[in-house]
């Protein structure tokens, strides 16, 4: 990203893999252009680097960490700052009790600059780093003006001029550093014993080093907003509806089933009760299949037989009346006698009236009460036409 008062923006796609540039270019410094680089790399992640003069690092101690920390930090750094909290912005790492703390302090003005240059720009940024915090320890990078450096336990962005001295101090004598520095440069005065190797484009040298600090400047008030977590916090409500909604609908449906299945067992054994009334002393294997064995066998012997067709008109009549069973169940001279209990007489004169309604003649005998419910006989013809 650009210091101040500069124009341009410099980007690099980068092969980690091959360790090569794939694609490189400078970019007007406006929304506009890294608009049109967010389509080209839409599907990559981005990583930025700003410059480190702008960015001041300091480390301290805490007593606590976590939150208790984070919400200490400011205090503890405001003699350090030259300037006021309300006009810079503070980014750490992890804060651990009693251990050393990286924090970053950027003026807000610069964060202002790049945030609004950032924000809306479509590009999915990963982490934003001064270029000091991107490199490994004890490596500088020297080009034509500038000089980053991360020595030991210093690390700077300065002129290339004042490096030397600033060197003197940080590094001593007993620190072995690599220094990479632009082609066609000379190193600063007093530099020349160190390791050094030559490179063509700073921001490709950035990329082959990238060892960057887990410290985010895009973060607190500057974090970048999730485009998917804001859609889906639009959404989620509708969408919990809707899983409940379906949720309480399978839970009915697999409800219905059950009280189905327990109704068709409950039918199946009154099925087996009355053939086992009818025909006493038979083993029941499939009631259905040897009832109507049975009945064709009686309509064998007596063609007249209206059994079979009375037998499925009762069964049609006595759907879904839960209230009544059917405890025996005899035919004899053109007419069926019915022992049935009943949860109550409502049930019985349900039951009357739909036998009635399937064309028989319905005499009612005498009911009596049982601890439960009530118990009596019915005798049905068939009506008079």
């Amino acid at each position: 990203m650009p210091a101040p008062h500069e124009p341009t923006v410099q980007w690099l796609q980068w092969d980690t893999e091959a360790e090569q540039v794939l694609d490189s270019g400078v970019v007007d410094a406006q929304a506009s252009a890294l608009a049109a680089l967010a389509e080209r790399f839409a599907s990559l992640p981005c990583f930025v680097v700003v410059p480190g003069e702008w960015v001041s690092w300091q480390r301290v101690v805490l007593p606590k960490g976590g939150r208790v920390g984070l919400s200490a930090l400011p205090f503890l750094l405001e003699e350090q700052l030259c300037s006021d909290l309300e006009n810079v912005h503070l980014a750490c790492g992890a804060i651990r009790a009693n251990e050393s703390t990286d924090v970053l302090v950027v003026d807000r003005q610069y964060m202002d600059l790049w945030h609004g240059l950032l924000a809306n720009s479509g590009l999915k940024i990963k982490s934003v780093v001064p270029d000091y915090a991107a490199l490994p320890a004890n490596v500088a990078l020297i080009d034509d003006t500038r000089a980053v450096a991360h020595i030991g336990q210093q690390a700077i962005a300065i002129a290339k001029d004042n490096l030397s001295y600033w060197w003197q101090l940080a590094a001593g004598q007993d620190t072995s550093a690599q220094i990479y520095h632009l082609q066609g440069t000379e190193l600063p005065e007093g530099l020349n014993e160190q390791d050094h190797q030559v490179f063509e484009h700073r921001l490709a040298m950035i990329a082959k080093l990238w060892q960057p600090w887990p410290i985010n400047l895009f973060s607190g008030a500057y974090a970048l907003r999730d485009e998917s977590a804001a859609q889906w916090k639009q959404f989620r409500w509708p969408v919990l509806l809707l899983l409940t909604v379906l949720f309480t609908h399978f839970i009915q449906l697999a409800m219905d089933v059950r009280d189905n299945r327990r109704q068709i067992e409950l039918y199946e054994q009154g099925m087996v009760d009355i053939y086992r009334d009818v025909f006493p002393g038979a083993r029941v294997v499939n009631a259905r299949s040897q009832m109507r064995s049975q009945l064709n066998a009686l309509e064998g012997v007596r063609s007249d037989s209206d059994f079979l067709p009375w037998l499925e008109r009762i069964a049609n009549a006595s759907k879904g009346n839960v209230s009544l069973r059917i405890q025996q169940m005899t035919y004899a001279n053109s007419a069926i006698k019915i022992l049935v209990e009943a949860d109550s007489y409502d049930g019985v004169d349900r039951w009357v009236a739909a036998l009635a309604s399937q064309g028989f003649e319905v005499e009612r005998g005498a009911f009596g009460q049982l601890d439960k419910g009530i118990s009596g006989q019915l005798e049905l013809r068939e009506a008079a036409q």
